[in-house]
């Protein structure tokens, strides 16, 4: 196991001069520490071959007296000694990388006396926005995209469901009015019923532009720490109390064995068609391969959910169409500005890409604008 998210040190002018930062050397500060005994455990938000990731109430975390809805980070039963070493240095790596509204920040950890675990934020804690949604929600990017269609011509409002993932074309859903549900049932029983005054609202462009907007903000962030995400895409990013976003890391908690988007590729099965050409080929991670990642990103948002790349296969095909600059067409609900921003991330010379913030600039124009 290793976390996803990288701390580098840049040893030379070029992008690819750099070395990772090892914290596996580094102190870790006790003022991190949090009683285990103040932690009551509910349900698992995910697992894979290293571990899991568990919400639960955290007494006394931020104040003494409060109680917030965490997500807490563990291995699995036995781990082994290098695999405990990582999730410390990911421990180490986020004190030093500090908090943004934009990123699932840590609160805190248990590091004495039992099994090590990291206490992340969990989606807010639910105050002000009782007229949006009842209680906290806490939702993949990917599987909020996933919404339902209202006919526009139906008097009755007909509901009836929409897969964004494939089963529908771009044509059949012209004109109609998408509308995002938010469920308030846990994760893994979400009912499909609406609540038609209540349990959705209204997704708009303007919506998927400050997604795009907030995520680049988080990005942006992370750029300024020297640090480079790895696996961006809609998967690990997290929709929050008034559609704030926020960017996470899941590796430890995703079964990527059985996730049909990390493919295999020498010994590791990697997230193929979010990667950029740089390390796919050439194993090298930077802060422009993540600016090629968001660019997938982007794509997956306005085109509401969609796998990148429909109806290609992972074959020596599809690595030959990236080799020569093939780019994804504009998907349905992006303008222009939105598509050639989209295009100027997928550069093949990292260098002639934009930096996360010039992207936040762009978008904070076009949101002005919208």
């Amino acid at each position: 196991y290793e976390s996803q998210w990288r701390m580098i040190q840049m040893i030379g002018p070029s992008d690819n001069e750099y070395i990772y930062i090892n914290f596996r050397e580094f102190e870790y500060d006790i003022k991190w520490e949090f009683p285990r005994e103040n932690l009551e455990f509910g349900q698992v938000l995910g697992y894979g071959a290293f571990g899991k990731v568990m919400n639960a109430t955290a007494y006394g975390i931020n104040n003494a007296g409060d109680s917030v809805q965490v997500a807490v980070k563990m291995l699995k039963e036995k781990p082994d000694a290098s695999e405990k070493d990582a999730l410390m240095s990911e421990l180490k790596m986020m004190t030093h990388i500090g908090s943004h509204e934009n990123i699932v920040n840590l609160l805190g950890a248990c590091t004495l006396s039992g099994k090590l675990k990291l206490i992340s934020c969990y989606g807010g804690d639910g105050t002000g926005m009782s007229q949006f949604i009842k209680g906290l929600f806490l939702w993949c990017f990917s599987s909020v995209l996933a919404g339902i269609l209202l006919e526009e011509d139906s008097a009755a409002l007909k509901i009836r469901g929409l897969c964004f993932y494939s089963c529908y074309k771009y044509e059949e859903v012209r004109g109609k009015l998408i509308l995002l549900i938010i469920f308030t049932d846990k994760i893994k029983n979400a009912s499909t019923q609406v609540d038609e005054e209540e349990d959705f609202n209204v997704l708009t462009f303007e919506d998927l532009l400050y997604f795009s907007y907030q995520v680049a903000k988080g990005m942006e962030f992370l750029e300024s720490k020297s640090c480079i995400h790895r696996d961006l895409a809609a998967r690990n990013i997290l929709v929050t109390h008034g559609k704030v976003v926020k960017i996470c890391d899941f590796g430890l908690a995703r079964d990527v064995m059985n996730d049909s988007n990390y493919i295999v590729r020498g010994n590791a099965r990697l997230p193929v068609k979010w990667m950029a050409p740089e390390s796919l080929f050439e194993r090298t991670y930077t802060m422009k391969s993540d600016v090629w990642s968001y660019g997938i990103l982007l794509w997956e948002i306005f085109s509401l959910g969609v796998n990148p790349y429909p109806g290609i296969q992972v074959d020596t095909n599809f690595y030959k169409l990236i080799q020569s600059g093939f780019k994804m067409d504009q998907p349905y609900y992006a303008t222009k500005d939105v598509y050639c921003m989209m295009q100027s991330c997928w550069a093949l010379d990292s260098r002639k890409r934009p930096s996360f913030s010039c992207l936040v600039s762009s978008l904070a124009s076009q949101l002005a604008e919208a």
